[in-house]
C-alpha cells in the first residue's frame, strides 16, 4: 500500500510518515520545503519519498499523485496562526486550510485509485464552547463553535470535504485532533506556537528556569499515539463514522510534566508565574478547553494511547539524543 501525506515536512505528517514505514507502507510526503536532511536521513524515515508543492497548485497534486499508485491520502497540509498572522495573513490562511482541501480533493477524484482520503480537522472547530453532559466533547453532541481564524478554516475544511466526497462518492474521514507534542515537532514556519511542552525541554537542556503562565490541563495526545490513531482511521476496512476524535484520553497538566523532566534533569527549575504574562512558555489559546471523548475511535478501531507522561518522556528524549536532534 502507498500512501501520500500533505503537509508531509510538518510534525503531524513526519510522525505519521514514522508509523505507516514501521508497518512496511510505502510513503509519500508532500510539502512547500523538504525537511531537513538530518530528519529525511533518520532510520525511522527510510524509504520515504519527497514531492516538493503547493497544496493549492493543480498541477503540483497531479504531479505528486501521479508518482505511484496512491491507495490512501492522508491531508495534514494547513497553517496553524497566531493571531498576529491572523491579521496578517488571512487570505493566505484561508486559502491553504479551505481552499487547499478542496483543490486536494478535485485532484484525487480524477485519479480513481484512491480509496480513502482522511483529513485533519483540529479541536479548535470546538472553540471554547461548553461541553457535552459527559464533561467532553463529543462528535454527534457537540456542535461547532470556533473562536479563531484556524478553528474556522478547520472546520469549512472539513464540512467541504465531506460534501464533495458526497457528490462524488469518495471515500473521506475527518479526524479532529487534540494538542499534540513530542516527536517531529521543529519549527517549520506553519505553526506559529511549538508546544509546551517542547518549549520546556528546550529550556530544561539549557538549565533556564522555567515559568508556566499556567497550569494548561489538557488532553494533550503524544505525537506517536496520534499518528496510531490517525493510522488506524486511514487503514481501517469498516467504519462506522465520518468524523473522529484523536486526542490523550485523560487530563495532564505542565507542572506534572515539569516534575516528570525533572526526573531527568536533576537542576530542572520551574515554577508558576505571579500572572500569565510573567510566563516564558507560550502557547496559543487564552484558556483552556475540554477534553476530546476517544470512545467513538477506541470502538471502532481498537485504538487506545499507549504513552503515559513517564513513557513519553523517555521516549522523547531518547528520540532527541538520536542524531543530535534539536530542541
Amino acid at each position: 500500500m502507498t500512501t501520500l501525506i500533505t503537509g508531509g515536512s510538518g510534525f503531524i505528517g513526519l510522525a505519521i510518515a514514522e508509523r505507516l514505514i514501521a508497518e512496511g507502507e510505502q510513503v509519500i510526503l508532500f510539502d512547500l520545503t523538504a525537511p531537513s536532511q538530518d530528519m529525511l536521513a533518520r532510520p525511522e524515515l527510510a524509504g520515504a519519498m519527497l514531492i516538493t508543492g503547493d497544496v493549492r497548485n493543480a498541477d503540483d497534486i497531479d504531479r505528486a499523485l501521479a508518482s505511484a499508485r496512491i491507495d490512501r491520502v492522508i491531508h495534514t497540509a494547513a497553517m496553524t496562526p497566531n493571531a498576529q498572522r491572523e491579521h496578517d495573513a488571512a487570505r493566505q490562511i484561508v486559502d491553504v486550510n479551505i481552499g487547499g482541501t478542496v483543490n486536494l480533493l478535485e485532484r484525487i477524484i480524477r485519479q480513481r485509485t484512491v480509496t480513502r482520503v482522511t483529513v485533519l480537522s483540529s479541536v479548535a472547530v470546538y472553540g471554547f464552547s461548553q461541553p457535552a453532559p459527559s464533561g467532553l466533547f463529543e462528535e454527534d453532541l457537540s456542535p461547532p463553535a470556533p473562536a479563531a481564524l484556524y478553528g474556522i478554516t478547520k472546520l469549512a475544511s472539513e464540512q467541504a470535504a465531506l460534501r464533495v466526497a458526497d457528490l462524488h462518492k469518495l471515500d473521506v474521514r475527518v479526524i479532529r485532533l487534540g494538542p499534540v507534542f513530542g516527536p517531529w515537532e521543529l519549527r517549520t514556519g506553519v505553526r506559529d506556537a511549538l508546544s509546551p511542552h517542547h518549549q520546556i525541554v528546550a529550556l530544561a537542556r539549557v538549565g533556564r528556569e522555567i515559568v508556566l503562565p499556567r497550569t494548561m490541563a489538557s488532553d494533550w495526545i503524544y505525537s506517536r499515539d496520534a499518528a496510531c490513531g490517525i493510522v488506524a482511521v486511514s487503514q481501517s476496512g469498516d467504519l462506522a463514522h465520518r468524523i473522529y476524535h484523536v486526542s490523550g484520553g485523560g487530563i495532564t497538566d505542565l507542572p506534572q510534566w515539569c516534575a516528570v523532566m525533572a526526573q531527568h534533569f536533576p537542576d530542572l527549575r520551574w515554577r508558576l508565574a505571579a500572572s500569565e504574562a510573567g510566563g516564558n512558555i507560550v502557547y496559543g489559546l487564552s484558556k483552556d478547553r475540554a477534553a476530546l471523548n476517544v470512545a467513538r475511535l477506541a470502538a471502532d478501531t481498537a485504538w487506545q494511547p499507549r504513552f503515559g507522561l513517564d513513557q513519553a518522556a523517555h521516549d522523547y528524549l531518547a528520540w532527541m539524543h538520536n542524531d543530535g536532534a534539536a530542541a
